[in-house]
C-alpha cells in the first residue's frame, strides 16, 4: 500500500499548529511526578572521564569564522573532551526554591533536552576505540561497544586520522511530557541547535563537521546501537531514543573526503560497530508515560531511507549568493570559549535596548553561508529557511517587516508567495552582498506580541524573527520536514551566539500562532510556512536565581 507520507506530515503540521482560539493538543497539566529524567545513563558501561576546554585557548569568536585561523588539534582524549564540553556540555547550574537545573551549550525548548549524543572513535591517545555515549552531567563517556580487533582496524580504514563520527538521537517523550503533540517540532529544532553547537565547537578545536546525507534512520539506529532489544530490555517505548543523524568531525582538509568515504561504506560501518562487545543498560526516564499517537505517526512518516550521498561541491540547481558583506561584528575579539560558555536564553526583554544598525547588519551577515565558515557548512544542502524580521529597535533602520534571502534562487518563490503589496525596497545603506529587503514600514510590536502567543518578549526586543520554509520540499521526501526544522534550529543557534557577541541576548519562541503571521505576510493558502520564532534584545536578568559553575573542581582539575 502506498503511503502518502508528505500528506501525513502536512496534516500533522496543521494539527500541531497553535491558533488564537485553539492551541495544539497538550497534556493539560504538568505531571511533575513523571517529569523525565534529564540525563540518560548506561549502567554497567565502562567510563572515561574527560577534561574541559582550556581557558588558555587563544581563539577569538572572529577566528572561528576565518578558515585556517585556528590550527587543528590532534584527536585525543583532551581535544575530544574540549569539543564535547563546548558542543553539548553543561555551562551552568541554576537554583531557585530548592530546585536545581542545568544549562547547556546546546539550548533546548523548555530546557528539556531531548537530544542525546554518541561518538564513534578509532583508537586515539588516551581513548580506546569504541562507541561512546556522552553523559554531560559528569562530562564523561560511557563505552557502549568495544570493537573486535578486526572491527577496530575497519574503523581506521573508514575514518581518516584525526576524524570521528558523532551521532544524535532524540527522546521525544522529554518534550511531549510538557508540550504534547507539538513536541515533535521542538525535538527537531533542538537537533538543529545541537548541529550548530557541534559545528562551532569543532571550529574551536580547528576542526570542521559535516552532517552525512546518505544514511537512513535504520543506519543511524544500527551505528548508535539504539535498536538492540537485549540492551533496552523492558524499557518503556517512551524512554527510547529516535535516530536523527550522523556527523563526521575532522580537520577541515579531510572532512569532505571522510564524509564521502563513510557514505560509500555504510554497510561496512554497520558491520564494524556490530562486531564488538556491548555493555550498559539505559536508565528509565519516567515511571509512567502518556501516549501521543500523533508524534508516533509523524515520526514514522518522516523516517528517512538511505539515499545517495551528494558530492559536497555539487550544487542543487540554485545560484549561489554573492560574497557575504565584510562587516566586522563588534564581538569578534571576544574569547570563543568564554562566549560559548556564557550563552544564555533570555527570559524577558527590557523593552528599551536598541541595537546599532552596524551590529544588526553584521549579525545578519552571519546568517548567510560562507565557504569553510561555521556553522552552515555542517548542512549538506543549500539554505531552505529564510528569516522574516520584525524590526522594533534598530538604530538607523525604520521599524517594519524585512526579509533576508539566504539563497539567491529563492527570490521568485518568496516574491510570488508574499503579499503583492509589499515594496521589496533595499534599505538605505545596506551593504552589497546582504540580500535584505524592507517589505513594509511600521510598528510591528503589537503583531509580534500577539503572534507569539501574547508573549511580551517578542515585542520588547530589538527585533523578532519568523523563519519561513517551502513545504513543497516534502515532495522530495517527507524526511525533509525534520531537516527544515534542523536548519531553522541552526539559524536560531547563530542568532543566540551572535546576539551574545553583540552584547544583547536572544531566545527561541516555540509558542506562536502559525497562521497569524501567514495571514499578515499573505501566506494563508500557500506552501511557505513559518517553522520557528526567535527574538533578540536587551535581556532582563532574573536575580532570584542562584548560579553555580557547570562543573565542580573535580572535573575542572582533570588533565
Amino acid at each position: 500500500m502506498r503511503v502518502d507520507a508528505g500528506g501525513a506530515v502536512r496534516r500533522y503540521h496543521e494539527r500541531s499548529s497553535h491558533h488564537p482560539d485553539r492551541y495544539a493538543r497538550g497534556p493539560g497539566f504538568l505531571d511533575w511526578a513523571n517529569q523525565p529524567e534529564a540525563f540518560r545513563t548506561w549502567a554497567g558501561a565502562p567510563t572515561v572521564d574527560l577534561p574541559l576546554a582550556g581557558e588558555d585557548r587563544p581563539a577569538s569568536w572572529g577566528d572561528l569564522h576565518r578558515p585556517g585561523a585556528v590550527p587543528a588539534r590532534s584527536l585525543d582524549r583532551g581535544s575530544l573532551g574540549g569539543f564535547l564540553e563546548l558542543a553539548l556540555g553543561i555551562t551552568a547550574w541554576k537554583e531557585h526554591g530548592g530546585a536545581r537545573w542545568a544549562l547547556r551549550a546546546n539550548p533546548s525548548s523548555g530546557n528539556l533536552h531531548p537530544t542525546e549524543a554518541y561518538v564513534l572513535v578509532p583508537a586515539s591517545p588516551g581513548l580506546p576505540a569504541g562507541l561512546y555515549h556522552y553523559l554531560s552531567r559528569d562530562h564523561r563517556l560511557e563505552r557502549r561497544s568495544t570493537p573486535s580487533p578486526d572491527a577496530a582496524a575497519a574503523l581506521v580504514r573508514l575514518l581518516p586520522v584525526g576524524s570521528f563520527l558523532l551521532g544524535l538521537a532524540s527522546v521525544h517523550w522529554r518534550e511531549a511530557w510538557k508540550y504534547g503533540e507539538r513536541a515533535f517540532r521542538y525535538c527537531q529544532h533542538d537537533v538543529g541547535h545541537a548541529l550548530g553547537s557541534v559545528r562551532y565547537a569543532a571550529a574551536a578545536q580547528g576542526w570542521s563537521a559535516r552532517l552525512l546525507e546518505a544514511p537512513g534512520d535504520d543506519d543511524v539506529e544500527a551505528v548508535l546501537g539504539l535498536g538492540r532489544g537485549e540492551d533496552f530490555g523492558e524499557l518503556a517505548q517512551g524512554d527510547r531514543e529516535h535516530p536523527d543523524g550522523l556527523v563526521v568531525v575532522a580537520p577541515p582538509a579531510d572532512v569532505e573526503g571522510a564524509a564521502r568515504r563513510v557514505e560509500g561504506a555504510l554497510g561496512a560501518l554497520r558491520e564494524a560497530v556490530a562486531d564488538g562487545a556491548w555493555a550498559g543498560r539505559p536508565n528509565a526516564l519516567s515511571q509512567e508515560h502518556e501516549a501521543w499517537p500523533a508524534i508516533d505517526a509523524v515520526a514514522l512518516a518522516t523516517a528517512k531511507p538511505r539515499t545517495p550521498g551528494r558530492e559536497p561541491s555539487q550544487p542543487d540547481g540554485a545560484a549561489p549568493l554573492a560574497p557575504s558583506p565584510d562587516v566586522a561584528p563588534p564581538g569578534d575579539a571576544r574569547s570563543a570559549v568564554r562566549l560559548i560558555r556564557g550563552r544564555r536564553s533570555a527570559v524577558a526583554m527590557d523593552g528599551a535596548t536598541t541595537m546599532p544598525v552596524l551590529a544588526f547588519v553584521a549579525l545578519l551577515a552571519r546568517l548567510l553561508p560562507r565557504p569553510g565558515a561555521p556553522p552552515w557548512d555542517v548542512l549538506p544542502w543549500r539554505p531552505r529557511v529564510h528569516p522574516v524580521l520584525f524590526v522594533h529597535r534598530v538604530e538607523g533602520l525604520p521599524s517594519g517587516v524585512y526579509v533576508l534571502e539566504r539563497e539567491a534562487g529563492v527570490h521568485p518563490t518568496l516574491h510570488e508567495a508574499l503579499r503583492a503589496s509589499f515594496s521589496w525596497k533595499r534599505p538605505e545603506g545596506c551593504p552589497d552582498g546582504l540580500p535584505l529587503f524592507c517589505l513594509e514600514e511600521g510598528d510591528t510590536r503589537p503583531l509580534s506580541r500577539f503572534a507569539s502567543c501574547h508573549q511580551e518578549i517578542a515585542s520588547d526586543s530589538a527585533f523578532a524573527v519568523a523563519m519561513l520554509a517551502d513545504l513543497r520540499g516534502l515532495d522530495e521526501g517527507a524526511w525533509w520536514y525534520r531537516r527544515l526544522h534542523w536548519e531553522a534550529g541552526v539559524l536560531g543557534h547563530v542568532l543566540y551566539l551572535e546576539a551574545e557577541a553583540a552584547g544583547v541576548r536572544g531566545t527561541g519562541i516555540g509558542c506562536f500562532f502559525d497562521d497569524v503571521v501567514h495571514d499578515v505576510l499573505g501566506l494563508a493558502e500557500g506552501s511557505v510556512r513559518d517553522l520557528y520564532r526567535f527574538t533578540v534584545g536587551g535581556a532582563v536578568e532574573d536575580r532570584r536565581l542562584g548560579a553555580l559553575p557547570g562543573y565542580g573542581d573535580e572535573v575542572r582539575r582533570r588533565a
